[in-house]
């Protein structure tokens, strides 16, 4: 397993009238180059978990092991797990920078993570804060920018003068200006019209294909239906399912955790009760379905 996410938890303002426990016992593990979704209500725990994996946060309680980077608040547990690893990963679990250039966070509202003057400046700052020299980190930023569609034209402006789209771009080319392993994108395609969301999901498809874990949290179902592999269900600070997306959107019950239904399964839904096809349950696209209208029109 690249991430083993074990018996966490997670309390805000610990010891304090307004204390919140906001994860209770959270353990999963993800492969690596694995697609996976954290999905859930708000407050379920999804932004708290993913801001363990590269230390923002530490667990109150239990540990994070990310490759051999281990996450904890507990020294003395911290010291037993790192007991009989090499010199090499004990020192390596003391620059916890490290960490954060092997897992990189893209958070909801990209405007957070832009400051410089420039769209090139702020790109090239992640590869300048890991003690990359100012020529390489600005090739790794053109790089980087031009990855994910943004043209030379926008370098000499101010990254609070894009669009909602373009800023999610710049911030998403801000982290892989540092080459993550491990990228993790909270709510990537919230305010973006329907082609926006097309673009920003194609993008992170195809960061996928080079090899990259992606972790993302959403929730847009549609985006879950057709990108993701696997998905981490969360309700009140807890991991209540791991499964896939067709297991998920099949249940009955799935509105349990207040997801909402992609469109697609919503359409199945009022085909079955009209009884349209005789076994929707297999059918899992829009050409499988049309297919099934069509042969059930001429029965």
């Amino acid at each position: 397993m690249q991430i083993e996410i074990n018996d966490i938890y997670f309390t805000y303002n610990k010891k304090r009238y307004d204390e919140f426990e906001a994860l209770k016992g959270v353990s999963l593990n993800i492969n690596k180059g694995e697609f996976v979704s954290l999905v859930g209500k708000t407050g379920s725990g999804k932004s708290t978990l993913i801001q363990m994996l590269n230390g923002l946060l530490l667990p109150t309680k239990g540990y994070v092991k990310v490759d051999d980077f281990i996450i904890t608040s507990d020294k003395k547990l911290k010291k037993n797990l790192l007991r009989n690893a090499s010199k090499e990963i004990k020192d390596l679990n003391k620059k916890s920078y490290l960490l954060r250039k092997k897992v990189g966070i893209v958070f909801q509202f990209p405007e957070y993570q832009l400051f410089e003057e420039t769209v090139l400046k702020d790109v090239m700052f992640g590869p300048i804060n890991f003690k990359v020299e100012e020529n390489l980190a600005k090739e790794k930023a053109i790089n980087a920018l031009h990855s994910v569609g943004i043209n030379d034209s926008y370098f000499a402006r101010s990254p609070f003068e894009l669009s909602g789209g373009e800023k999610r771009r710049v911030a998403i080319a801000g982290i892989l200006a540092s080459d993550p392993e491990i990228l993790v994108l909270d709510e990537p395609t919230a305010g973006l019209d329907p082609n926006g969301k097309k673009e920003i999901m194609n993008l992170v498809k195809n960061i996928h294909s080079q090899g990259k874990t992606i972790i993302l949290v959403t929730h847009d179902m549609d985006v879950i239906m057709n990108y993701v592999d696997k998905v981490f269900v969360m309700n009140d600070g807890k991991l209540i399912e791991e499964t896939s997306p067709i297991d998920l959107f099949n249940k009955e019950n799935i509105n349990m955790c207040s997801l909402e239904i992609p469109t697609f399964y919503k359409f199945k839904k009022i085909l079955k009760k009209h009884g349209f096809c005789k076994d929707l349950k297999e059918i899992n696209d829009f050409s499988s379905l049309i297919k099934c209208i069509s042969e059930s029109l001429n029965e």
